[in-house]
């Protein structure tokens, strides 16, 4: 158990960090190797809690900067896709799901290396479905993220509102997502066990990741952080 708490920890933490420098991947990074470590369920109540205090403490100091019109469209498309995730992973068992999460992990690896310029949403039709997308990705593990960015990005110019409105979307996501894994046993003693250690990893790892971000290459860091992501991905498809 100490080993496992220990290695989790190292995980949280350097993704974390990663999440600092770049302002991406911090869940989608750490899951697979978690879910490695102490199970797929496990992996999203520890994971999604965190992502949830994570963007309480950026909405409490940057509410002003929410935009919320693309909030509230962007909130009720994932809304519905949230449900229709989390019915899919009730219905089918881990293997088939971690095939599933291992193929998307791979589609934001290789998209993010290979693409040279950002994604332009015009359709209306093309931006809902992404959203919508996102929204069974994230009921599913928690790691709607990647999708959602390819739309923010084009609607949400500004970081600042960019990170706010996208941060209070996962409060309410995540939100519903722990509500369901108390109401279900899935949040249970053994997800608590793990939480002291992971929450100090999140801490600690936001504020390296700050710091580091004023001193290094961001563009460097999201290479390798694609790179890992894409090892990541492939070492759940081969497990």
């Amino acid at each position: 158990m100490a080993a496992k708490l220990i290695l989790l920890f190292l995980i949280i933490l350097i993704s974390n960090t990663i999440q600092g420098i770049t302002g991406f991947a911090g869940t989608i990074l750490a899951m697979p190797f978690s879910i490695l470590l102490i199970g797929i369920d496990n992996s999203k109540q520890i994971l999604n809690l965190l992502g949830m205090l994570a963007s309480i403490w950026i909405v409490a100091r940057s509410y002003k900067d929410i935009c919320w019109g693309e909030f509230l469209k962007i909130i009720i498309l994932m809304l519905i896709g949230l449900f229709i995730g989390m019915k899919i992973y009730s219905m089918y068992s881990p293997t088939i799901l971690l095939k599933i999460l291992g193929i998307f992990i791979l589609f934001v690896s290789l998209r993010g290396v290979l693409q040279k310029n950002k994604t332009q949403i015009k359709s209306k039709i093309v931006s809902s479905a992404i959203l919508l997308l996102a929204g069974i990705i994230h009921g599913m593990f928690v790691v709607g993220g990647p999708l959602v960015v390819i739309y923010a990005t084009y609607k949400l110019k500004d970081k600042a509102t960019f990170r706010a409105t996208l941060s209070l979307v996962w409060i309410i996501l995540n939100g519903l997502i722990l509500i369901k894994g108390i109401t279900s046993g899935q949040f249970n003693r053994e997800v608590m066990g793990f939480l002291i250690p992971s929450i100090m990893a999140l801490g600690f790892g936001m504020t390296l990741g700050e710091v580091l971000y004023k001193k290094m290459d961001q563009n460097v860091f999201m290479r390798i952080t694609y790179i890992l992501l894409f090892i990541s991905g492939l070492s759940i498809l081969i497990k």
